[in-house]
């Protein structure tokens, strides 16, 4: 990184740290089993509407209460696992992209369209033979 803030090279040692990360924040989505709640009994998924006891439960306030923590935490019990799925596959397309580092030692200096064309993965394609 220069003086500006801006990265000037990309090499082996980023491209690993990069990896690290990714692999520390999935290790963080896998190992927090408090992950989607602020409590064992508050969880962001599914189940959510079925914590809330909000006064009288006939009470369609209460009723539109719930129904909307349900939608509200199935939503983000989705969008969580899709996040995790496309972590995952970024980590392991980084992974099988390493061996880029035979042709280079500065991907800032590597052709990009090369890179792209030789590891589609990376950029969410798929690899083709």
């Amino acid at each position: 990184m220069d003086d500006t803030g801006k990265i000037t090279s990309f090499d082996k040692t980023h491209y690993d740290q990069l990896i690290a990360h990714l692999r520390a924040v999935d290790d963080v989505l896998n190992t927090t089993p408090r992950y989607l709640g602020p409590s064992a009994d508050l969880k962001l998924d599914p189940t959510l509407n079925s914590r809330f006891h909000p006064g009288a439960q006939d009470w369609s306030v209460a009723k539109d209460f719930i129904t909307q923590a349900g939608t509200f935490g199935t939503s983000v019990h989705t969008r969580l696992t899709t996040y995790e799925t496309d972590l995952r596959a970024f980590y392991t397309a980084l992974k099988n992209a390493e061996d880029v580092f035979d042709d280079t030692d500065d991907l800032t200096t590597y052709d990009a369209s090369k890179f792209e064309r030789n590891y589609p993965d990376v950029g969410g394609g798929t690899t083709t033979p």
